[in-house]
This record gives C-alpha cells, structure tokens and sequence, in this order.
C-alpha cells in the first residue's frame, strides 16, 4: 500500500472567530491508507480545522488541496462528494429507523422514484460484512450498543465510497472490548485504501492505532511525526508544554490526619481518613462504580455499614448523603452530573445552599462567581447553559457544585474521563488541594498512572471485593494488575 503521496493538504490555514485567532497558519497533510491522529487541549483548533476539511467552516487564509488538486468547500455536501466524511462524537442516527435506513438516510437507493427497500437492505449488508461487522440490517437503532451504533455510522461512511473518514472521539463512550472492535475496523479501512484522521484524549490509542500524530496548541501546529517515533512524554509535552509525570510527581503525601472521614465495614471493609487520597483500583466490573453509587445512597441496599466522621449514618438515599457531607462527582458527568439544558449557575446551585422555602439567588450568584474564578472555569457567564462547555470544564463545574454544597468527603469515578490533558492537570491541582485543605477523597480510576500519581494509597478490586492494598511507594503497574485479575488468590 502506497502511503507516500497525500491525499489531503491544508495550507497556512488561518481562522478567526469574533477576532480571536483559533487557527494561525496550520499546514496539515494526510497521505493516502493512512491513520492520521491530530491531538491536542480543548481550544487547541482541533475542531475548527475539521470542519474546515469538512466543508462546514470557510477558511479566512490559505488553501485545501484534494489529491493535488486546490479545492472550494462551499458546504458539507462538497466534501462528501470528494469522498469526505465525519464521523462525530455525538451520533447523528435515528433510533426509531433500522440499521439499512440509518446507513442511507438521506441517499437512498430508489427506482423508478421510489425506494428499492431490496436494494437497501442488501448494500447494508454488504457494507457491514466489508467491516467485519454482524448487525442485523432490519434491526432498529435504538437496540443496538453504542459500539454497534458507531459501527453503523462507519457503514454510512463506506456505503459512499468514503476516502476520508473523520473521527472525533470515536471511544469515548465505549468499554475497551468495543474499543478494541473499533480498531480492528479501522486496520480494516486503512488495509482497504482508506485514510482516517483519528482524534482523541486517550493518547494510548494514538500509539495503538495511528501511523502519523499531530499536535495542535493554541491554534498553531506544534508537531507533526510517525507515531513510532514520539514518546507519551514527548506528546503531552508538546500538548500543555510540560511533563505530565513531573505534575504527578510534583504532589506528596497530602497532611493526612488520624480521624477517620468515611469507614465502610461489611463485606468489604474501607477507610478514608481526613486529608488523605485513597485510590481504588480494578479492570471493567469489578465493582469500583457499584461501591461509590452505593456509599452515595443511589445503590442497591446492603448489610454494609457507614461510619462518616466516626459516626454511624443512614444513607437511604442521595438528599441523606448530601447531608451527611458526601459528594459524588459521577463516572458519567452528562448523565449522573449535570443538568445539560440549565445554566452554569443552576448547576453549581444544584446540590446546597437552597432553603426549603425560598431561593437566595443574589446570594448564589456570588457563591458561584466565587467558585467559577476559583477553580478557574472559562464561560460566556453564569448564565450560559452547561451543554455548551467544554469536557474539562463541565467536570470543575460538577466539582463546584460540591464545593459549594460544603462536601467534605469526595466519591470520584473516573474524575478526568473524557477531558483533555491540560484540565487534567488542573483536576489533578484540585484533588490535590481538596486533600491538603483535609477533605478525604476516594478515588476511582482506570488510569493505573493516574492512581500511582495521586493516591497515598492504592485499593485494589476483583469482582466486588477487595483484593488487595498497596501504599504509594510500593504500587506498580505489575502489582495492581496482579490483584486486579485475580491472580493473587
């Protein structure tokens, strides 16, 4: 497979947005059969320059090349009639349509002014069988998985001989074994001709799937090489101009007291004391989730008991959870988190500070201001509706929320899924100093790295139970995965 020669270039490509330069001068090219990723912080010009390639947004300077060729994108149908596609990370399918219909919406297949349902149904299956991918093409969208809906808006892409398809965050709702089939489908397109721009926060998958990485910051081109030859630590360097290990490194131990925050006896026995992070551990349904939810009140009831400050509680629900000074920041922030249609200020009100017969909103506006410049939260304005905000921006505002409820015990799942590397680091900065102010936080994360970076000490979960503890000088990544599958009982 020839991948020398491109098959697209931009060139000095700028953009600005009610005079704010997003893009300065980016020259970007992708060769033919090639996996191409493009990283990068929220704000770094990610975005804009696809929709540029996309044919949604005019570019202010400089030119788009198809095959050589210099090229006018005067709206998406332009670039879906070179062979360009964009697969976005919210998907555009109707539910109530089957897996055929989605695949064509819009192009159907028809005779003699009428849609060859045949036809359809038939070139859905061949289209699906060229990805490897058993769907059944009757079989309505709202039945399938997220990963067999990303399937489908793949075949959309390969049903109009697609030459470029554009990924935006394609796994980020997906659990490791759909991401793995995802990646597999991409090999697949690659070995078939097809070219792929990949973008995506997990910068593990840049090196398992891409051939070439691009780094955008601030708008302008940072980097451009083979994946093989960058580093993680090169990568995140070039993405926030810092060592991501070295900000990791850069926390220890936080002034941890002897009082007890939160104890869990039972089945499963836990403690957290005041000051200190406490990491839990575990591959996919080992029951990390299940625990956070159920400490919270929004878990199944169980002969387990909770100690919060020493003191015996009863946690029927979340209201008597919020009372007794838990937070629970949700591994699903969208779904568990926020309310996507309220404002910021809604939001950050949400959880406290409300009398049970009237609203002080003067008052929370304040409060809120407060936290927003705190904790450095980038927004139009209080009112602006959450749904607009950024990933990383979205999570300080649920951590807001808690702040501003006076949670002095933190329950966080997954607290940096989703966001870029740069607000991660800033989370990171505000775990930290939760901690050294003494509120207690436990911890769950699927990123080993992140846990041995933050945590004092490591609890390691297999199949809803605790299968093991390691202090912060003593965990690796060998030790944690050994307990985590089992293998040490």
């Amino acid at each position: 497979m020839d991948h020398s020669g491109p098959l697209l270039q931009a060139r000095e490509i700028s953009k600005s947005f009610s005079g704010i330069r997003v893009l300065d001068d980016i020259n970007f090219d992708l060769r033919r059969a090639e996996v191409h990723a493009l990283v990068g912080e929220n704000g770094a010009g990610k975005s804009t320059l696809m929709n540029i390639v996309s044919g949604v947004v005019r570019p202010d300077a400089g030119e788009i090349l198809w095959d050589d060729r210099p090229i006018r994108l005067d709206g998406p149908r332009d670039a879906q009639a070179l062979g360009i596609s964009f697969v976005h990370q919210e998907l555009a399918l109707v539910p109530q349509l089957s897996v055929a219909e989605n695949i064509f919406l819009g192009r159907h297949p028809a005779r003699f002014g009428f849609v060859n349902v045949g036809e359809m149904y038939a070139r859905a299956r061949r289209v699906l069988k060229e990805l490897g991918c058993q769907l059944d093409t009757r079989q309505t969208v709202a039945q399938l998985s997220l990963a067999e809906r990303q399937f489908v808006e793949i075949a959309r892409a390969v049903a109009f001989k697609s030459r470029l398809i554009i990924m935006d965050e394609p796994t980020a709702p997906l659990a490791d074994h759909d991401a793995n089939a995802l990646f597999q489908c991409i090999r697949l397109l690659r070995s078939q001709g097809v070219s792929v721009i990949y973008i995506s926060h997990r910068l593990k998958e840049i090196f398992a799937i891409s051939d070439r990485v691009t780094v955008l910051r601030d708008g302008k081109h940072v980097l451009t090489q083979p994946t093989s030859q960058v580093t993680m630590e090169g990568l995140v360097r070039a993405m926030i101009g810092a060592k991501l290990k070295e900000r990791l490194a850069s926390s220890s131990a936080g002034a941890i007291k002897a009082e007890e925050a939160l104890s869990i006896r039972g089945p499963l026995n836990l403690t957290v004391r005041c000051g200190e992070i406490v990491g839990l551990a575990g591959l996919a349904g080992a029951g990390r989730t299940e625990l956070l939810e159920w400490v919270f009140g929004a878990g199944e009831i169980s002969t387990r008991q909770v100690f919060v400050g020493g003191k015996l509680v009863s946690l029927r629900n979340p209201v008597d959870a919020i009372r007794n000074g838990l937070a629970l920041v949700a591994d699903d922030r969208k779904a568990k988190g926020l309310v996507l249609s309220a404002s910021v200020l809604d939001n950050i009100a949400l959880a406290g500070g409300r009398s049970r017969f009237y609203i002080r909103r003067s008052q929370e506006k304040q409060d809120a201001q407060r936290w927003v410049g705190s904790l450095h939260i980038k927004v139009a304005g209080l009112d602006q509706p959450i749904i607009y905000l950024s990933g990383g921006n979205q999570q300080k505002v649920v951590l807001a929320k808690w702040l501003y409820a006076g949670a002095r015990v933190f329950l966080l799942d997954e607290p940096t899924r989703g966001i870029d590397v740069g607000a991660k680091v800033e989370i990171y900065d505000m775990i930290r100093a939760l901690a050294e102010n003494g509120a207690a936080i436990l911890m769950a994360s699927s990123e080993v790295e992140e846990l041995m970076g933050l945590a004092d000490r490591i609890i390691v979960m297999h199949r809803g139970r605790i299968a093991g503890e390691l202090a912060r000088t003593e965990a690796t990544e060998e030790k944690i995965m050994h307990l985590a599958t089992g293998a040490a009982n």
